[in-house]
């Protein structure tokens, strides 16, 4: 073969040769909306692109990366001054970044602000309504691509930690004009038709295009409005939606959403086996205080804490004795007081006390005379008196007007 041939390393250092020689390729200017923005040690990686097409571009300094940073966010338009270079190992082209200045905001970035205002003011984002999730949850959904990876790895995930977790797919598209309207159907469906304990919602990494489904309005106000707790887990870990600011939990990666939402089969049995040691000691220490008050039990029963408490106990006798002693005195007392005023109130009310006081009764023919007219002169009357009686012959009366 008389051609020449050249290994890729030769074409691709021929290429980056040719590009750096370029005078017009090394001083630059580029604009186009920034997406897939990463730091990564002291260089920051992002993509512009317009309509048409894309171009990656990298800030070698980390402290003009940290500078730049307010500017090169997603969905911003930016300049870029730079040197276009080839990457020899792969034969990728990009921008050399050397400035950077802010034309104005991308569309979806001017879109996702719009869509975060409008919902703040409604309060869909405060901390405060935001619940925890289930500690042991028994079924689990999912809102997700049913052919993505994100799937397989919360199947993979679940299955190492907790296998008797059930999850139930509801597989909707995760990007395009379709995703949204099937997402909030996801969210709606298993609220509606399912017991599951909680919600992952989510997809794998992608361009901001790409996760923009993740920020439409009707999607992170079905989030909002999830009766199940959710777990918002979109993209990669340096990505941020919307839902994940609605979601009850915001994961990083679907992968971890499973892990923070699935407790791991050993760590509740590690828990079981504690709280089982947990009764046992507490039993032991409960026995242990009932030995204790039953030795110290036996102790008070010997003789002489027996005899002390006889002691005691005699002491309280005689107390109550002399106490008894004063009250029955005191009870008799009055009671004779009470007879002898009873006594005297009787004998005031017999006839015999009348005697007393100088009092006679006069009888004649065995009748009480209570008239003058009841004799006459020559008539026998008996007087009675206290200590015996008197007989006389009337000679005369006299009648009182």
């Amino acid at each position: 073969m008389d051609e020449l041939v050249l290994s890729v390393h030769e074409l691709n250092t021929y290429v980056s040769d040719k590009l750096s020689g370029d005078p017009f390729l090394e001083e630059i200017w580029i604009r186009g909306e920034v997406t897939d923005v990463n730091l990564r040690h002291d260089t920051l990686y992002f993509v512009l692109k317009d309509d048409m097409a894309s171009v990656g571009c990298l800030l070698f300094n980390c402290a003009e990366a940290i500078e730049c940073s307010d500017a090169i966010v997603e969905g911003q338009t930016i300049l870029v001054r730079g040197e276009v270079s080839l990457y020899r190992k792969n034969g990728n082209y990009r921008i050399v970044v050397k400035e950077v200045e802010r034309v104005g905001l991308g569309e979806l970035y001017a879109r996702f602000q719009r869509i975060r205002e409008k919902l703040s003011k409604l309060g869909v984002f405060d901390e405060a309504r935001k619940r925890p999730l289930p500690k042991y949850p028994k079924k689990i959904g999912i809102v997700t691509s049913g052919q993505g990876a994100a799937v397989q790895d919360i199947r993979n995930i679940a299955q190492r930690r907790n296998p008797q977790v059930k999850l139930v797919l509801y597989p909707v598209k995760v990007q395009g004009p379709d995703a949204p309207a099937e997402i909030v159907r996801g969210i709606e469906y298993l609220n509606e038709s399912t017991d599951a304990d909680l919600l992952i919602v989510g997809r794998g990494g992608g361009s901001a295009e790409d996760l923009f489904a993740f920020n439409e309005e009707e999607v992170v106000l079905s989030v909002y409005r999830s009766r199940i707790p959710v777990v918002s887990a979109v993209g990669h870990e340096t990505d941020f939606t919307l839902c994940d600011m609605a979601a009850d939990l915001r994961a990083p990666t679907p992968s971890a959403a499973a892990e923070l939402a699935i407790p791991a089969r050993d760590d509740i049995y590690s828990g079981i086996l504690a709280f089982r040691e947990g009764i046992a000691q507490r039993l032991f220490q409960i026995l242990y205080e009932k030995k204790t008050v039953f030795e110290q039990g036996k102790r008070s029963l010997r003789r002489e804490v027996l005899a002390l408490r006889l002691s005691h106990a005699q002491e309280k006798i005689d107390a109550y004795r002399g106490t008894v002693k004063n009250s029955t005195l005191h009870l008799y007392k009055n009671r004779a007081m009470q007879y002898n005023s009873y006594k005297s109130a009787i004998e005031n009310l017999s006839p015999m006390s009348a005697f007393e006081r100088g009092y006679s009764i006069a009888m004649h023919e065995g009748k009480e005379l209570r008239s003058v007219g009841e004799v006459a002169e020559g008539d026998i009357v008996e007087i009675i008196l206290k200590d015996g009686t008197v007989s006389t012959c009337v000679t005369g009366s006299k009648k009182y007007a």
